[in-house]
């Protein structure tokens, strides 16, 4: 009971300009529907201020993603570079392994047939021979 009497005695009331009855003086009041009104805007600014946030965010995760679609088509375009030069490589090996062969049987031929040739001409001398009836 007295804690209640003690806070009646400190309660102070007041009358405003047009004679209403205030808790605060006037000038409290006033400044408190400011505070008020100050806070009720910060918060809407707050609330702008994450909204261009997320957006930027969302913007630059998108970004982020076109990039490293990016950089993956590109290690995969650099990956088919390397494996066509190292195809071509071996396909030029082949290619030379099988010129090889080619001039290898070219020259083989071309004893043969210098072979045969020479097998020819010596028989059509001992053609001509007999046909002369030379012994």
């Amino acid at each position: 009971m007295e804690g209640e009497k003690e806070a009646l005695e400190m309660a102070e009331v007041f009358f405003d300009g047009t004679f209403r009855l205030r808790v605060l003086e006037e000038e409290k009041y006033k400044d408190t529907e400011r505070l008020a009104e100050e806070a009720t805007s910060f918060t809407s600014k707050m609330g702008q201020f994450q909204d261009t946030v997320q957006k930027l965010v969302e913007g630059m995760n998108r970004h982020a993603s076109r990039i490293e679609s990016a950089k993956l088509k590109a290690l995969g375009q650099r990956n088919r570079v390397e494996s066509e030069k190292e195809s071509r490589k071996i396909r030029a090996a082949e290619l030379q392994s099988q010129i090889n062969e080619k001039r290898a049987q070219l020259e083989r031929l071309q004893q043969q047939l210098a072979s045969l040739q020479k097998v020819d001409k010596e028989q059509r001398a001992i053609i001509e021979k007999l046909g002369n009836n030379e012994p």
